[in-house]
C-alpha cells in the first residue's frame, strides 16, 4: 500500500469515525486483536514444531540446529510483544516543592476522571504530557508520569497552563482514554515487531513480512484516525474546563512563542558566536528569559496568519491550528485578513505572572544549572563551527576590501563583499556596493533584493521599488520580497497596501505549492532534463545516500513543470529490497540546498526508470 492509498484510506476512515464512532472503535479493537492473534498463532505453531521434533526425532547436534530456528522466531515474537518504553527525562517534583501545581493536578484529574499520576517531573522541553509506562509489557500495570516543561510554563499564563493540563488529562479521561492508551501501546508494540523483523530478516521474512506488509499500513491508518480524533476530544476537555477563549488563546500563544524562539531568540543568541569562541554557560537560562519577552502585535499577527494557512496533513496526528480553532468555534477560513479575532492575539499581557512563577514553588536545586550545562554542551560544536566560519568570512572580507583598493572587484566579488558586510556589520554598509553593482548591471536580481531589504529596514519606502524590480527579474523572489514589503507597510500604518502584498505573497505560495504537487505526480508525458549540479554537490548527495538503508540505485534529474519559473529536481530511487519506510527515510535523512522531490522507481512508477536511464549523467548512485 503506497502513500496515496493510505491517504485515501485515512480520509474514508475519518468520515466513517464521525458517522459511526462506536463501530469505528470496535473495528480498531478487532484489527489490533487480529495482529496479536496472528503472532500468537505463529508462536503456537513454532512451539508445536519444536515439540514434535523433540518427541519423534533422536536428540543430537542436527536436532539442536533444526530446533534452534523456530526457537529464535518464538523469542523474536515474545520479545517484541514485551513493550519497553524508557522513563521520560526530567527531575521529580514533590508536593512540598510545588503545592499549587499538585492542587491543580488534583483538580483537573478529578474534573476529567483522569488517571492517577504516580510521579510529576519537570523537564527542559517546550512541552507537557502524560507518559504511561507499562510495567508488564503488553499486559499493562501502568505507571503514569506527568512531565511539565519549564520553558512551556514560562511561556504561558496560569490560566493557559491549566488549559494545557486539561488537554493532556483529556487524552486519558474515562473509558475512551483507557482505550486510546491501549491502542497507543499497541502501536508502540508493532513498531518494535517491525524493527526486529527487519533486523533479523534471515529468520523471519517468510513468516512475517507478507502479513506485516498488508497489516501494518491498515492498523497504522485505523489507529492514526483514532489518535487524531483524540486530539479534538482533548481540546474539547480543555474548552470545558478552561473556557473556549482561554483554550483557543493557549493554542495561539504556544505557536507564537515557538516562532519567537526560532526566528528571534536563537538567531540573536547565535550572533554572540561572531566574537565569542565558546558558548555562554547559561544557554538554558537565556532561553527562559527570552520566552518571557513580549512579541509585538504585527509580528504575532503575521505568524498567526501564516499558521492558519497550514493544512492538516498525514505526517502528524495533531490537526492544524486552523482546524483545532474551527472545532472550538473560530471559523477562520475565507475570512478577510483584517478579521483576525482580537482576543486570540492578546498573547502578552504586561506584568502578567507566568505559569512557572505561579505553580512552581521551589525547583530541584541543580535543575537549571544542570540544564545550562547540558544545553551548553549540546550546542558547543555547532557554536565553534559557526565562530570559525565567521572568522573565515571576516578574513575573506578583509581580502576583498584590500583587493578593492588596487583593482575593481568582479560582480560576484562585489556581491560576496556586500553579503559579508550585511551579515557581520552595520546593515547600511553594503548600500554603496549594491548601488555600484546595479549601475554596472541593471538586471542583477540579488543586488536589487538586498538593497531593497536594507532600505526598508531603515524605513525608506524607496526600497519597495528595488524589491519590485527584483521580483520582475527573478519571480522566485516574489514570496519573500512581498513579505518584506507587507511588514514595512504595516509598520507605516498603510493597511490596505500592506494586505495587497500579503495577498500577492499568498497567491505566489499557493501557485508554488500546486507546481510542487504537480512535480511529484508522474505520467508518461513528463519531460526531464539532466541535472546541472557541480561535482561536489553530487558527491554530497552520494555520501548521504550511502547512509540510507535499502537504497539500491539513485537517479537525479530535473522535471519541467508547466508555468514554473525553473525545473524541479527529482531524486528517483530503486530499492535494494522491499522496505516500506524507505521513502520516509529519504525525506528525513537526505538534505539538499535546492528544492528536491523523491520518488521510488517501483510499482506504478516503474516506467520512470528507463526514462531516467536514458538521461546523460542521471544515475548518481552507485556512481558510474
Amino acid at each position: 500500500m503506497d502513500t496515496e492509498q493510505i491517504t485515501r484510506l485515512i480520509d474514508r476512515l475519518e468520515d466513517y469515525s464521525k458517522q459511526h464512532p462506536s463501530n469505528y472503535r470496535l473495528k480498531v479493537a478487532a484489527l489490533a486483536a487480529l495482529g496479536y492473534a496472528y503472532l500468537f498463532a505463529v508462536v503456537l505453531v513454532l512451539l508445536l514444531i519444536v515439540f514434535l521434533i523433540l518427541f519423534y526425532v533422536k536428540f543430537n547436534a542436527v536436532t539442536v540446529k533444526v530446533v534452534w530456528i523456530p526457537l529464535v522466531l518464538v523469542g523474536l515474537v515474545l520479545r517484541s510483544l514485551w513493550i519497553t518504553l524508557p522513563e521520560p527525562d526530567g527531575q521529580e517534583l514533590l508536593t512540598e516543592n510545588a503545592p499549587k501545581l499538585f492542587d491543580l493536578i488534583s483538580e483537573v484529574r478529578s474534573a476529567l476522571d483522569g488517571p492517577q499520576v504516580h510521579r510529576v517531573l519537570v523537564s527542559d522541553e517546550f512541552n507537557a504530557g502524560i507518559v504511561q509506562i507499562p510495567q508488564l509489557g503488553m499486559f499493562g500495570w501502568l505507571r503514569n508520569y506527568l512531565v511539565v516543561g519549564l520553558p512551556l510554563m514560562k511561556a504561558l499564563s496560569p490560566a493557559e497552563f491549566r488549559a494545557v493540563l486539561a488537554h493532556e488529562f483529556g487524552h486519558l479521561s474515562g473509558n475512551h482514554g483507557r482505550f486510546s492508551g491501549w491502542i497507543y501501546r499497541m502501536r508502540q508494540s508493532w513498531v518494535q515487531v517491525l524493527v526486529r523483523v527487519h533486523e533479523q530478516r534471515q529468520y523471519a521474512a517468510f513468516l512475517f513480512e507478507r502479513f506485516l506488509n498488508w497489516y501494518a499500513p491498515y492498523f497504522n491508518a485505523y489507529s492514526f484516525v483514532l489518535a487524531r480524533a483524540q486530539e479534538y476530544e482533548a481540546d474539547g476537555y480543555s474548552v470545558d474546563l478552561a473556557g473556549r477563549e482561554t483554550a483557543a488563546r493557549t493554542l495561539v500563544r504556544v505557536n507564537t512563542k515557538e516562532r519567537a524562539l526560532q526566528e528571534d531568540f536563537w538567531p540573536g543568541f547565535y550572533r554572540q558566536s561572531y566574537d565569542e569562541a565558546q558558548p555562554p554557560r547559561d544557554t538554558f537560562s537565556q532561553m527562559l528569559t527570552g520566552l518571557e519577552k513580549s512579541v509585538d502585535r504585527s509580528t504575532a499577527e503575521k505568524w498567526f496568519l501564516q499558521a492558519v494557512k497550514v493544512k492538516t496533513g498525514y505526517d502528524d496526528t495533531h490537526p492544524s491550528l486552523a482546524d483545532r480553532l474551527a472545532a472550538m468555534g473560530y471559523q477562520l477560513e475565507g475570512q478577510d485578513n483584517h478579521a483576525v479575532p482580537e482576543s486570540l492575539l492578546d498573547t502578552d499581557v504586561p506584568g502578567e505572572i507566568t505559569a512557572a512563577d505561579y505553580y512552581l514553588g521551589t525547583l530541584p536545586e541543580d535543575f537549571i544549572p544542570g540544564c545550562d550545562r547540558l544545553w551548553t554542551e549540546q550546542i558547543a560544536q555547532n557554536w565553534r563551527e559557526q565562530h570559525q566560519g565567521i572568522q573565515e568570512k571576516r578574513a575573506r572580507l578583509s581580502e576583498l576590501e584590500e583587493k578593492s583598493k588596487s583593482q575593481p572587484l568582479t560582480p560576484d566579488e562585489q556581491l560576496e563583499r556586500a553579503h559579508y558586510l550585511r551579515e557581520d556589520k552595520d546593515s547600511d554598509a553594503p548600500e554603496p556596493i549594491l548601488l555600484d553593482l546595479i549601475r554596472q548591471d541593471s538586471t542583477h536580481p540579488v543586488a536589487h533584493y538586498l538593497l531593497g531589504a536594507i532600505l526598508l529596514e531603515r524605513q525608506d519606502q524607496e526600497g519597495i521599488e528595488f524589491l519590485e524590480k527584483a521580483m520582475q527579474l527573478e519571480p522566485g523572489m516574489t514570496g519573500s520580497a512581498c513579505e518584506l514589503i507587507y511588514q514595512f507597510l504595516r509598520s507605516q500604518g498603510q493597511q490596505k497596501e500592506a494586505y495587497s502584498y500579503r495577498s500577492r505573497a499568498e497567491k505566489y505560495f499557493e501557485t508554488l505549492q500546486q507546481q510542487q504537487e504537480q512535480a511529484l505526480k508522474f505520467t508518461y508525458k513528463d519531460r526531464f532534463e539532466p541535472h546541472d549540479l557541480e561535482t561536489d554537490q553530487i558527491a554530497e548527495l552520494q555520501n548521504q545516500l550511502r547512509n540510507v538503508r535499502a537504497v539500491g540505485t539513485a537517479y537525479l534529474v530535473r522535471k519541467i513543470v508547466e508555468g514554473a519559473p525553473q525545473p524541479f529536481y527529482i531524486l528517483g530511487v530503486v530499492a535494494a529490497y522491499d522496505d516500506s519506510e524507505l521513502l520516509n527515510r529519504l525525506v528525513s535523512e537526505v538534505g539538499f540546498s535546492r528544492p528536491l522531490g523523491f520518488v521510488l522507481l517501483g510499482g506504478k512508477n516503474k516506467f520512470l526508470q528507463p526514462m531516467f536511464d536514458s538521461i546523460m549523467g542521471a544515475q548518481i548512485f552507485p556512481a558510474r
